[in-house]
């Protein structure tokens, strides 16, 4: 077979498979759509926006009196700054006093006056947060004040509120750095000037209390300790002077957080798309593993042509209480069953005619019921045709042919093999097909091994294809005894009956193989469907 055309099987094998799996992907694609809708329209909507502030490098504390003014700004402290609990609780404040006045803008006098009285409980402050996240642009000063909330305005004054309340947090604690700076150096300056009142007793009342008046004395003329206090008080006025001239900057709110207009995360209608296209792939996929690893028959002329046995036809087997024959037939002439009847029938009287052959077993894989309809409906379209027909029920367990036929009691197979009763008698015609004989299987055997392995059977089969065209031998399933296989020996040709609802492709290849394993020739195979 060309590869184009290999092609082609496969593609046809993946249509089969989505056509028997159709209402099973349908069904999971729509619980996947409405699954997905559940779960997006059950997620909260969240709002989000964002501040930016520059932070810049302010006065530190320090027990020295003199102010580093130079220090860098250190971002991951900042970071951990600006998630603190007191910059939070600062910021709820915030919101809390422009709530309570009914104003938008933070950064008002009366906003900033009423939130210094509100004091906020840390647990609040710290579940106030929750919305917040803080981070650092790469390789710079610049903080994001990244805020979430189910209200727009929520949000907007989750990330300002955070924001302005970080600067505030920085600059009241420089201020208060270079307010303790200055104290101690008001009390040094104090101390310094007591020292020197002791030092100099000689000095005037007016030159040990005024400091102006120091500026006056020689150095030369005063003690060693004197100077060195008298320098260090020189150095307290030059800081004084810085003191008075620092500019304390904090930072700068680079962006101010907007008010959101759009919620974040997935819209609604992603959810069945979403859930749609999951269910399709899920559902798809689900099917062709199912398929893969089902041993039932999916395509039954590829699949049982690569056993090495031709596939004569598909059957109708569709379970009809009474008798089969009725009116000239289960199966109508006119119908499609019996059209396909005709066709398995020369399909299987080409094979046996083209080589002189006319006694032929046809037993089931599994299926006594499907082996027994096929091998009447053959028969009594052979019978049709012209062919002198005769049936032979070789199921000497179940005893199942005649009753098929409307015949029921007299002798049969088992009485003529065992007790030897007369064949022409046992032999009875079907009313109302002509040409068309039975022989039952007669008294039923639990043990007919021994019947069906005897010489006598051997020339009883011998001895009916003389007075037949056709002989048609119905066994018991291949797999269930071995009975089948011992008649089998016996006939010209077998027909393996396949029920293709129910039997897997291993238990169809492991009857072929015991057929073979005996030296029978089985001719085809025929697929039993359900008749529609």
């Amino acid at each position: 077979m060309s590869d184009g055309s290999s092609s082609v099987v496969r593609l046809s094998e993946y249509s089969r498979v989505l056509r028997r799996g159709a209402r099973v992907i349908a069904g999971v694609a729509v619980i996947g759509a409405m699954v997905g809708t559940a779960l997006v329209a059950s997620q909260p909507r969240r709002y989000e926006t964002v501040a930016t502030v520059e932070v810049r490098p302010i006065v530190s504390r320090q027990d020295d009196p003199n102010l580093d003014l130079s220090r860098q700004v250190d971002p991951e402290t900042e970071v951990a700054i600006a998630r603190s609990l007191r910059v939070a609780e600062r910021a709820l404040a915030l919101r809390a006093a422009a709530t309570e006045l009914g104003r938008t803008d933070l950064e008002s006098v009366e906003v900033a006056e009423l939130a210094a009285t509100l004091v906020p409980a840390p647990e609040v402050a710290r579940t106030d947060m929750a919305g917040l996240e803080v981070t650092v642009v790469d390789d710079s000063t610049i903080l994001k004040f990244h805020a979430t909330a189910a209200d727009a305005r929520g949000a907007q004054l989750l990330a300002q509120s955070s924001a302005l309340a970080y600067l505030a947090f920085r600059q009241e604690e420089a201020t208060a750095g270079a307010a303790e700076s200055r104290a101690r150096l008001e009390a040094r300056e104090a101390e310094l000037l007591t020292a020197l009142a002791a030092i100099d007793n000689s000095a005037t009342a007016a030159d040990a209390q005024a400091p102006a008046a120091i500026d006056t004395v020689p150095v030369a003329a005063l003690p060693y300790a004197a100077v060195a206090k008298r320098q260090e008080l020189v150095a307290i006025g030059s800081t004084y002077a810085n003191l008075a001239a620092l500019a304390i900057d904090p930072g700068v709110v680079l962006t101010d957080a907007v008010l959101p207009t759009t919620t974040q995360g997935l819209p609604l209608y992603a959810g069945p798309v979403m859930g749609l296209m999951l269910g399709l792939i899920g559902a798809l996929t689900a099917v062709f593993v199912l398929d893969r690893t089902d041993d039932r028959l999916r395509s039954g002329r590829v699949e049982l042509s690569a056993l090495g046995v031709p596939v004569l036809g598909n059957a109708p087997v569709a379970a009809k209480r009474g008798t089969l024959v009725d009116s000239g037939g289960v199966y109508p002439s006119s119908s499609p069953a019996g059209d396909a009847y005709r066709r398995l029938q020369g399909s299987l009287l080409f094979t046996l005619e083209h080589d002189s052959r006319s006694v032929v077993l046809v037993a089931g894989v599994t299926s006594a019921a499907a082996a027994t309809t096929v091998a009447a409906n053959v028969a009594v379209t052979a019978a049709r045709s012209g062919r002198r027909t005769l049936v032979v029920g070789a199921d000497l367990r179940r005893n199942g042919l005649a009753p098929r036929f409307g015949l029921s009691g007299g002798k049969g197979l088992s009485d003529v093999v065992v007790d030897g009763a007369s064949l022409a008698e046992s032999i009875r015609a079907v009313p109302g097909v002509d040409n068309l004989s039975v022989l039952g299987a007669g008294t039923r055997l639990d043990r007919p091994a021994a019947v069906l392995q005897s010489e006598a059977l051997a020339r009883l089969l011998a001895a009916v294809e003389a007075d037949f065209d056709l002989v048609i031998v119905e066994a018991a399933p291949i797999l269930e005894v071995a009975d089948a296989v011992d008649v089998a020996r016996l006939c010209h040709g077998s027909v393996v009956v396949v029920d293709a609802a129910t039997e897997t492709r291993a238990a169809i290849a492991d009857s072929v193989d015991q057929l073979r394993s005996v030296g029978a020739d089985v001719v085809g195979v025929v697929v039993a469907d359900a008749d529609r």
